[in-house]
């Protein structure tokens, strides 16, 4: 059985991120396949050993290619690996590493994929070049796999799963303390947030303390500090990735921005909204979420009703219809595995 390198936004204390990589490690052992067998690579490679105890290899090109030389398999997982919106370097890097490790004779399969957004030409040159190399591909959500068809990729060795973190079930106890958690990341687009503030100033008036959850520290902190000097608010420690999962069950209610705190708020059935600010939420959250979301252009139109309309209905219908979609997402999830198990590793 040869070695596995798994590759991926890690070691940057990402909640996301970091809770995606533990959820591919636990499925890789369900396969029979060990920590031992994985090698990630990782932003902070000490950081990822401790946190997943899995061995670790550094970013640079040539500790990659020392790692590539003890692998059979090269597995590109969760996120949106193939965008250029936070960085063309980070696209320019994971089509660069698809490519060497094809080079070498290895296979290579992304899962629990999204796909773009692609603002270049250049970039979506890559990454019709990068898909087309891939050995297998299971996209997340039915809107990246329309987007590698856009591209021209040939999809004929493409499949639509979803989001690996839709099959954890190691969820910590409800204790909603708070009745408002708050998760809020920096963007590098102008948003309304003075209609944010007023917003939250008018249900801070009959509510206690907000809990500010950073799910990934200093950026997300940076964000939510001037809710922090607005109104009575309590900050969430947040060291390990597990800290975001405890820090949302802790809520009465969720308004944030990350995607996968709103999976999570899903997962533990916790009441939520989201505030759109990717192609990414609306669709891998689809249809069955869509009630509970507002883009930041809408914030100031729709974003009341919406709170008020999900805190009224949850009870009533809401619980019911995000349970029922979290269990077609979790089939959807187990899509990536059904290959995975068919591997001769």
């Amino acid at each position: 059985m040869g070695k596995l390198l798994v590759f991926g936004y890690f070691g940057a204390l990402n909640f996301g991120d970091e809770w995606t990589l533990a959820s591919f490690l636990r499925g890789c052992r369900q396969l029979g396949l060990s920590e031992e067998e994985c090698i990630v690579v990782s932003r902070n490679p000490s950081l990822t050993k401790s946190e997943h105890g899995v061995s670790t290899v550094s970013r640079r090109f040539s500790d990659i290619g020392r790692a590539l030389q003890e692998c059979q398999w090269v597995v590109g997982c969760g996120g949106s690996l193939l965008q250029d919106v936070t960085s063309f370097r980070s696209l320019a890097f994971y089509c660069w590493l698809i490519w060497i490790a094809k080079s070498m004779g290895k296979k290579v399969a992304l899962i629990g994929q999204g796909l773009g957004p692609l603002q270049r030409p250049l970039s979506r040159r890559l990454a019709r070049i990068a898909l087309g190399l891939c050995d297998w591909v299971a996209f997340r959500d039915p809107v990246s796999f329309q987007l590698a068809q856009q591209l021209g990729a040939s999809t004929s060795h493409c499949i639509v799963a979803a989001d690996l973190t839709f099959l954890w079930d190691d969820l910590p106890p409800l204790q909603p303390t708070y009745s408002l958690a708050v998760n809020l990341r920096p963007l590098s687009r102008a948003w309304n947030e003075p209609a944010l503030w007023t917003i939250l100033g008018e249900w801070a008036e009959d509510r206690q303390r907000f809990l500010l959850l950073p799910l990934q520290p200093l950026a997300d902190e940076l964000a939510l500090r001037p809710l922090a000097e607005r109104f009575p608010s309590d900050w969430w420690a947040y060291r390990h990735w597990r800290d975001g999962l405890e820090g949302i069950a802790r809520s009465q209610f969720l308004l944030a921005m990350r995607l996968h705190a709103l999976i999570a708020a899903c997962l533990l059935q916790v009441p939520f909204v989201g505030l759109s600010y990717d192609p990414k939420v609306d669709s891998v959250l689809g249809q069955a979420a869509s009630e509970h979301l507002v883009s930041l252009d809408e914030i100031l139109s729709r974003l009341v009703e919406t709170l008020q309309q999900v805190s009224e209905r949850w009870d009533l219908e809401g619980r019911d219809r995000i349970a029922e979609f979290v269990q077609r997402q979790r089939h959807a999830a187990q899509r990536n595995w059904e290959f995975l198990s068919t591997v001769t590793w």
